[in-house]
């Protein structure tokens, strides 16, 4: 995942190198993004076009409860309309999370279908039952970790973007004119 980081990372900054004379619009970043992929509609989870805006952990009952909210830029949000994907996710704990809840990652959840009124505006929660209880220490060292890592996959389960998350995590969306 960090190869194609880096790879979106100096395509995009190719890209607004040789664009002195092109319009670096939304449509054109994705239609770039698109045929350097070699696929149509290929889905970007970039932050152009989706953004986290925030990142909540909660504990009670053994069990933890993982949420954090999303929005769709309008023009992304148009598209997933069209093209009704189905989408997955899993959470990957940062080292430290892992060893106290002796796994690396969640078990995948589909996505909601993106609903057609209008709301770009979305909120997943990502619950696990614990085994045993967590003491004060380690529930504090799980909500101030800073290092989870969101997988969103395809139909296929093949990994389509990784975003870094954490409780602290902003709206970063970048906006295009």
């Amino acid at each position: 995942m960090p190869k194609l980081r880096l790879f979106v990372i100096v395509l995009c900054l190719l890209l607004a190198g040789c664009s002195k004379n092109q319009n670096m619009t939304f449509d054109n970043i994705n239609r770039q993004l698109d045929e350097a992929s070699g696929t149509e509609n290929n889905l970007w989870f970039v932050p152009a076009n989706f953004s986290v805006s925030s990142f909540d952990i909660k504990y009670g009952n053994n069990k933890l409860v993982y949420t954090w909210t999303f929005t769709f830029n309008e023009k992304f949000y148009q598209k997933l309309l069209i093209t009704k994907p189905q989408l997955y996710y899993r959470l990957l704990f940062p080292k430290e999370v892992s060893n106290i809840l002796k796994v690396k990652e969640s078990d995948y959840f589909q996505l909601q279908p993106i609903e057609t009124n209008g709301k770009r505006k979305y909120a997943i929660e990502l619950p696990l039952n614990m085994d045993k209880k967590l003491s004060d220490e380690e529930i504090e060292l799980i909500r101030n970790n800073l290092d989870y890592n969101l997988m969103i996959y395809n139909e296929n389960f093949k990994a389509i973007s990784m975003l870094e998350i954490n409780k602290l995590s902003t709206d970063r969306t970048i906006y295009f004119k």
